[in-house]
């Protein structure tokens, strides 16, 4: 599930922050809102403080941009451009509508993946490769999904790509997933291996493999590659009661570690939605949509509890970290599509879809810390007008000083056009 099914739920004002957050960057400010508009997605910084984000929709075809923010030399103000325009080709052959965030590589070139377009209409994993002073961009499409008979290799990739190792060299194989068809008609993990002039891709997994589809259904989130080569992930439903699982992937050989909902009232989380993070003890870290608790404020999902936090142990054993909604008016937040991020001493952030709020206001999302106790950083909304925008859905990029980068879906200075935040820490 993914923002657009979530847009009409009201967002209301949320009570006042209790962190520093500076708004870098709000969309919608150029006429038709050609830079673009509703940023779901994380983003990527390479090592000089750029930021590197996508769009789902506005730009020349309003399909969607890549974009940049370039900061100056003290980074008390960021410079934007538009690096890409979605739909720029007939057809969509470059693609539409881009969710997930983008990979910088060690040259410098950008790696994301569309949900639509491409030759097949099935969605497109694309670069972005700049000169040798970066003021030009050339796109290339890498693969277009759909390409084999029955979409048997996928469709609707939604998700960031991953790659083994600490950073990208730009050579090696990616990893991602596609939400829909497959063999199986139930989404597939794919390994995609450079090649001239497109890659190849090989389907490592096709969900609803096992009976009932109790290894998974719609792998909406990115995957996870350990330094070994194993790929770990989660799937939105199937599993057990079709509320999600976490799983391995080494080579073909797939293991499911958890099927969400396995506890009373869904205790255990419902619904996983976006990346685990993995800890040198080989622990895998993540939130699930919904479950958690019974909760007459958290229906929208059709499943009682405002989502979790987790943790899964090597073998599969659950504990969780945190339910959200716990407090009065989810002051602490609820719906967490965005997974965890964590800076150099172990400490987890992440941000949730809605809460924050107080009274009668559901609140427009929050950002949280989780370390050894739970605490809210920021509530959405607490300008007027929401200019700090609202309702937060991508990952959290920590820099190296501790501070909080990501996006916000929704409002903003030029009225519904989404941001780009750094929270100060």
């Amino acid at each position: 599930m993914r923002a657009w099914a979530l847009a009409g739920i009201v967002l209301a004002l949320a009570s006042p922050a209790e962190a520093k957050l500076r708004t870098l960057y709000s969309f919608c400010a150029e006429s038709g809102c050609s830079d673009g508009r509703e940023p779901s997605a994380g983003l990527a910084m390479a090592a000089d403080g750029t930021l590197y984000g996508t769009t789902l929709f506005g730009g020349g075809a309003g399909n969607g941009v890549v974009f940049a923010l370039t900061p100056n030399a003290a980074h008390t103000r960021y410079r934007y451009k538009r690096l890409h325009s979605f739909c720029a080709q007939a057809g969509c052959a470059d693609g539409a509508d881009a969710e997930g965030a983008l990979i910088v590589d060690t040259s410098g070139a950008l790696y994301g993946a569309t949900m639509a377009g491409g030759a097949n209409d099935g969605g497109v994993v694309y670069k972005l490769t700049p000169n040798a002073r970066r003021t030009k961009w050339t796109y290339s499409v890498l693969y277009s999904f759909c390409a084999l008979a029955d979409c048997a290799d996928g469709r609707l990739p939604q998700a960031a790509l991953a790659y083994k190792g600490a950073s990208y060299d730009g050579s090696s194989p990616l990893y991602g997933t596609a939400s829909l068809a497959g063999p199986n008609k139930q989404g597939v993990a794919f390994k995609l291996t450079p090649g001239t002039p497109l890659w190849s891709l090989q389907v490592i997994h096709a969900f609803c493999s096992d009976a009932n589809c109790a290894d998974g259904t719609s792998p909406n989130a990115a995957l996870t590659v350990d330094a070994s080569g194993t790929v770990f992930g989660t799937a939105y439903s199937g599993g057990d009661t079709n509320m999600g699982t976490a799983f391995k992937i080494e080579g073909t050989s797939f293991t499911r570690l958890h099927s969400f909902c396995s506890s009373a009232h869904c205790g255990d989380g419902a619904f996983p939605a976006d990346a685990l993070r993995l800890d040198d003890q080989g622990n895998l870290f993540g939130t699930t949509f919904g479950g958690g608790k019974k909760s007459d404020g958290c229906t929208e999902i059709g499943v009682g509890g405002c989502g979790t936090a987790f943790m899964l142990a090597p073998g599969g054993s659950e504990t969780v970290l945190h339910r959200f909604c716990l407090k009065t008016n989810c002051s602490d937040g609820g719906y967490p599509l965005a997974g965890l991020a964590h800076d150099a001493s172990g400490t987890m952030f992440g941000a949730t879809l809605y809460g924050g709020g107080n009274g009668d206001s559901p609140g427009a999302g929050t950002l949280f810390e989780l370390g050894a106790r739970f605490r809210t950083l920021y509530r959405f909304c607490a300008k007027a007008d929401c200019a700090d925008g609202t309702n937060p859905e991508g990952d959290l990029l920590v820099d190296t000083d501790g501070n909080l980068f990501g996006t916000t879906l929704f409002k903003g200075a030029h009225g519904d056009g989404g941001t780009v935040f750094e929270l100060v820490r």
